[in-house]
């Protein structure tokens, strides 16, 4: 939990820092998203409600975002989950790489993910993302473990996505991701996809989620796996 305060110090440091001494002031984006469930990745973490605060900061002088991202658990899941406590706390960075063509988009960044009332070691990420700006904006995220239970794990999501303004401050949008898991130990291949319808309207949003499982040996069903399959999402985002 210290080290999530410590990144938020960091955070409003250089938003403050650099917003002062820089023409290029930064952006920060806070948000607040109340779901039905929390899915990461296929897998279910908890089938009850969450809510999950967001802080991110970018808009340097330089193409750099810094953020912090959190999973507060309502309700118990399966014994394992304490309610009204974090499972998670996630600390990450991202930096666009400048490229001559604007039809396509690059960034390379990290995720720690910490997990403070389990008390189990982090998970560490590298991640590069590309997005071409065509029809249904096609995108390819490949993610490699470089520390905790997915040390040496491989993950690629390919997703499509559109959205479409129907009037000032609301639109609509629907998107749909491909998951490929090659895990340190164990079976890899196809492990899940998702479909998801959303709204958004000014300042608040909602969601709904299938995920769909590709392959049940690298995605078994049971508590901690494959378990919910649909899930809502509502929140409510503020930008400064």
């Amino acid at each position: 939990m210290a080290r999530a305060f410590i990144w938020i110090w960091l955070c409003l440091s250089v938003l403050f820092g650099v917003g002062a001494g820089s023409a290029d002031a930064a952006e920060v984006h806070a948000s607040l998203d109340a779901a039905s469930a929390y899915v990461f990745r296929g897998v279910t973490l908890n089938d009850g409600f969450v809510a999950q605060p967001g802080l991110e900061v970018s808009g340097f002088s330089i193409p750099l975002t810094v953020g912090v991202w959190g999973n507060l658990d309502i309700g118990d899941y399966g014994g394992v989950l304490d309610g009204g406590q974090f499972s998670e706390i996630d600390l990450y960075g991202c930096a666009d790489i400048p490229l001559s063509v604007d039809w396509l988009g690059l960034s390379v960044g990290y995720t720690e993910c910490t997990y403070p009332s389990g008390g189990g070691e982090a998970d560490r990420e590298v991640n590069l993302t590309g997005e071409l700006g065509l029809l249904l904006s096609p995108s390819l995220s490949v993610n490699y473990g470089v520390g905790g239970a997915i040390e040496n794990s491989l993950y690629l999501e390919l997703g499509l996505g559109h959205e479409i303004e129907w009037a000032e401050s609301f639109s609509v949008g629907i998107n749909a991701a491909m998951a490929y898991l090659k895990p340190d130990e164990g079976d890899g291949g196809l492990s899940h996809y998702t479909l998801t319808a959303g709204v958004s309207y000014s300042l608040l949003s909602a969601s709904l989620t299938y995920v769909g499982r590709a392959d049940d040996e690298v995605l078994p069903d049971g508590a901690g796996s494959y378990d919910v399959k649909v899930y809502g999402t509502v929140g409510v985002s503020y930008e400064f």
